[in-house]
């Protein structure tokens, strides 16, 4: 069993070039393989695995098969911690009595759930590699382009992924932060097996509660952390909901996405001691909202995540929040 640590990145194609330069030009970085991944993610008819919060896929590649179930983690900002069991088979359908018996709900058949498998979706796509050190720790940094596909539809892969391998989980902010000075990226909360199923309409809608209010004069700091984890989650469901909303529906999205950044703003003034670089990039980004929300162009948030600091403000955060 291992434990993937990782920050996943969300970019745009038109950079993948720019992007491998830069990351063949960090300091200590390595570059390793570049290879066609090909993954098919299975459940059954009714999710049974989804239900677990579990994701079971077989990936093919150099003309190997390989079976990974990940169980039950966490996801901070866009940091995704999750435990994970890898098998090499023979065979393009899973064998789930090949994983450790340990990882599943007491009293379940699962040869029965085995013969139920299906696929629901598929992701392929190129993968290129780098191993970065960086303070005593060592980074994989993964390029990946491509696309899901479920039935009919799909839609584009392009992320970048920056997973620990030996070290400290704070080595991976600095390279990102990095990277995220020449290139415009933002968190990727959702992962490829989310985005899989939603695709496939197998993901039920994520409900929305209220936004935090304005933190009070003299919050504690424990307050104010909470406030900016809940405003940070709820940029990225809105971001989200923004990007397959409507021109009409995207006026109360744009007022939600303006609270969350106003919300972020005014808890940043009370934290002590002051965070000088997120106080330097929170007025821009929310500048950059706001007209964004006043273009009511079905091009706005395209154009909004153009904008660096958007991305740079969200990688910020996170460090701070992990930190």
């Amino acid at each position: 069993m291992d434990t993937e640590i990782e920050l996943k990145l969300f970019i745009q194609q038109q950079d993948h070039d720019l992007l491998k330069k830069i990351l063949n030009e960090l300091p200590h970085s390595s570059p390793q393989w570049s290879k066609k991944l090909s993954n098919g993610y299975f459940d059954t008819i009714d999710l049974q695995l989804r239900r677990w919060d579990m994701g079971l896929r077989v990936r093919g590649f150099d003309e190997q098969l390989e079976q990974t179930i990940k169980t039950a983690g966490s996801v901070v900002g866009g940091i995704h911690s999750r435990p994970e069991y890898n098998v090499r088979i023979n065979q393009k359908v899973p064998d789930l009595s090949l994983f450790p018996s340990k990882i599943w709900p007491d009293g379940q058949n699962i040869n029965a759930i085995t013969e139920s498998l299906e696929c629901i979706f598929e992701t392929n796509f190129q993968r290129q590699t780098w191993h970065i050190e960086h303070q005593g720790s060592v980074v994989e940094v993964a390029l990946d382009l491509g696309e899901i596909i479920a039935g009919d539809l799909s839609e584009p892969i392009c992320e970048l992924e920056f997973e620990l391998l030996s070290g400290q989980a704070s080595s991976i902010f600095p390279l990102a932060i990095a990277v995220a000075k020449s290139v415009p990226v933002r968190l990727g909360k959702a992962s490829k097996a989310q985005r899989g199923y939603q695709l496939a309409g197998k993901s039920p809608g994520v409900a929305t509660s209220p936004l935090d209010s304005m933190p009070t004069v003299g919050a504690s700091q424990e307050t104010l952390t909470q406030t900016l984890t809940n405003a940070l989650e709820r940029w990225q469901l809105v971001e989200q909901r923004l990007s397959v909303a409507s021109l009409v529906q995207q006026t109360p999205l744009w007022t939600q996405l303006i609270d969350c950044i106003e919300l972020i703003e005014s808890s940043l003034t009370q934290l002590n001691p002051r965070n000088s670089q997120l106080d330097t990039l929170v007025n821009p980004v929310l500048a950059a909202v706001k007209t964004a929300a006043e273009a009511t162009s079905s091009s706005s948030l395209a154009v909004l995540w153009r904008q660096p600091q958007y991305g740079q403000l969200q990688l910020a955060l996170v460090a701070m929040l992990m930190s």
